[in-house]
């Protein structure tokens, strides 16, 4: 029989998210949208305007981050919608609507950074010292940080305008990805000899679950239908990629990378010393791979055996009612507030359970300052779901930590940080189901579970870093993005990282073409920050769970601290030194204790 996902509509309400916290209906949206598409028009009424005094620069600040708040919550809402479902059309329709507002407000609020910049600096400190500026002292303080890199105020306009547009690079390959894509992927014979249809929400899944001969045939079959697909989405990848140094130019950094970079803070040396590190240590992630070669009792590993657990136990499924228990009950050293919230959340229809046809695969944590920080995820029972689901509760409860103590201006948490509460709950689930483990067999299904965290966050985000450094710096010398160019370098990044247990066969070297599915790609070197997060989040567990109060405290403090300090001295005041390579170091040798730990298990046998 043949299995596939259900349609929006035949999904049950307790499974889905509930927006109506938002909007009690699409309807009362469009009203709001009415009203609010008047902000851009309103904003260039203070152009010029700026300088005048102390109090017209704070009123003008005002009306921008209430526009702001408006449009944000209206954006929020479509692109769940949106997501939910992206053969909805009128779901697609409305994000195009609410994305256009936000670009046309961008572009119309453009000339504040240029005319703050404008007011003399002996004014503008003058200023600053006063109450009526205080709540946007942050804002103030990184608009006068980025003066090298602020253009004319008519450059800056344009610099806006054009995100409308080049936004539609993600967006498009978005639709090929999630929507074209899927339409065509093959069904497969399953070990219980039926069928079923791979999609993006099953693809690990089967790779997981599945026979050697099964995960062949969906590794085989998804690969194939993905390569007629490349041309496609390398050109749709270089476009994204010129865009991120076409604005890196225009603004005067060195390179695309450093004006990421710029945002957080952080130095090249932080990015190159990551991906340093983790070269220095693949050597122990060969071993494990070794390891898993002959526990499986294999000559030689495939990509297609890559998620396969090395132990049974690993399979275990869990229903969605016990991955909530499990969940709550592992962040009960975090505190009462803490585990009381998040207990609430699952109450109040936070989360987006499951799949369904047309629904964006992966998971994720959304919201806004006016909304509760949602979660969408595709949630299966594999114990990698269970994990995914504490994962995205970390990010919601650092939302909801953020804007209950920041105001809305200070709420948003740089994206720095946006990995350390999330993968702090994964150590702090691994630690509760450890305790809870009954057999030698549990215990080595959750190290193999654990060393596999540590390989696809902190190793293979590395890959993936240093994979979108590769590519900018290609673009940024004159290289072109071609489909082939893009298949032989990822392709030797994958053999490079994972080593000689593998057979490079015809279909392994398929892998070639996994860029194309990665989404990450198109963010703007985000994915360096999973990798930076886990080397925290090893730290931050340990106080988690060292029952000193007071790093507890510290902790639950760093939640609430949005981004009304830099990330980096927010990391420093729970003990975390992110321009050392101490952190990474504590991560490798963490990562290397659980290895061996699973080693001697399974070495004993």
């Amino acid at each position: 029989m043949t299995t596939s996902p259900p349609r929006r509509s035949d999904v049950s309400r307790n499974d889905t998210w509930d927006l109506t916290p938002m909007y009690k209906s699409r309807e009362e949206w469009v009203k709001e949208f009415d009203e609010a598409s008047a902000l851009p028009e309103m904003a260039p009424g203070w152009r010029g305007r700026l300088c005048e005094s102390p109090e017209t620069l704070a009123h003008v600040l005002d009306f921008v981050q209430s526009a702001r708040r408006t449009v944000e919550k209206l954006y929020v809402y479509a692109h769940l919608l949106q997501d939910q479902d992206l053969s909805d059309t009128e779901g697609v329709e409305s994000f195009e609507k609410a994305a256009s507002l936000h670009s046309r407000l961008s572009a119309e609020t453009s000339y504040l950074a240029p005319e703050v910049l404008a007011i003399p600096q002996d004014t503008m400190t003058r200023w600053l010292s006063l109450d009526i500026l205080k709540p946007h002292r942050v804002m103030l303080d990184e608009i006068l940080r980025a003066r090298p890199h602020t253009l004319e105020p008519s450059e800056e306009e344009l610099l806006a305008m054009a995100s409308d547009v080049t936004r539609s690079f993600s967006g498009a390959s978005g639709k090929l990805a999630n929507v074209e894509l899927p339409a065509r992927l093959p069904e497969v014979d399953c070990d219980s000899g039926g069928k079923t249809r791979i999609t993006n929400g099953n693809l690990v899944s089967l790779l997981t679950e599945g026979s050697p001969s099964v995960r062949e045939a969906v590794f085989h079959g998804y690969y194939s239908e993905l390569a007629g697909n490349t041309a496609t989405l390398a050109a749709l990848l270089e476009g994204q990629v010129k865009t991120h140094v076409f604005n890196a130019r225009a603004r005067k950094f060195p390179s695309a990378l450093e004006a990421s970079l710029f945002l957080d803070r952080v130095s090249r040396s932080v990015y190159e010393a990551l991906i340093s590190s983790v070269h220095d240590n693949l050597s122990v992630l060969h071993r494990y791979y070794h390891l898993k070669r002959r526990t499986l009792k294999q000559d030689k590993l495939h990509m297609s055996d890559l998620y396969t657990p090395i132990t049974s136990e690993s399979r275990r499924r869990f229903s969605f009612d016990e991955a909530r228990q499990l969940v709550l009950e592992s962040v009960q050293p975090l505190g009462d507030d803490y585990a009381g919230t998040l207990a609430g959340g699952f109450e109040n229809r936070w989360i987006d359970r499951y799949e369904n046809i047309g629904k964006r695969s992966g998971a994720y944590s959304s919201g806004c300052y006016d909304s509760p920080p949602y979660i969408m995820m595709n949630f299966n029972g594999t114990l990698d779901s269970l994990f995914t689901l504490a994962h995205e509760a970390g990010h919601s409860m650092h939302s909801h930590y953020s804007r209950k103590h920041q105001t809305y201006q200070d709420s948003e948490y740089p994206i720095l940080l946006a990995e350390v509460a999330s993968i702090t709950n994964e150590f702090l689930l691994f630690e509760h189901l450890s305790r809870k483990l009954s057999s030698g067999t549990e215990l080595e299904g959750m190290l193999d579970h654990l060393v596999n965290s540590f390989r696809s966050t902190l190793f293979r985000q590395a890959m993936f870093a240093e994979f979108e450094l590769m590519i900018h710096e290609h673009v940024e010398r004159g290289g072109v993005l071609t489909s082939e160019f893009l298949f032989d370098t990822y392709l030797a990044l994958v053999k490079t990282y994972h080593g000689d247990a593998f057979a490079w066969d015809e279909t392994d070297r398929m892998i070639g073409n996994e860029w194309a599915r990665v989404p990450h790609f198109y963010y703007n070197f985000y994915v360096y920050k999973y990798a930076t997060g886990m080397a925290s989040a090893v730290s931050a567990a340990e106080s988690a769970l060292s029952g000193d109060s007071e790093r507890v405290a510290s902790y639950m403090g760093f939640l609430g601290g949005g981004g009304a300090t830099p990330p980096l001295n927010q990391l420093l005041e729970i003990g975390i030194n992110l321009e050392s390579p101490v952190p990474v170091k504590n991560a490798v040798a963490r990562f290397r204790k659980a290895m061996e730990a699973l080693e001697e298990l399974l070495e004993q046998k």
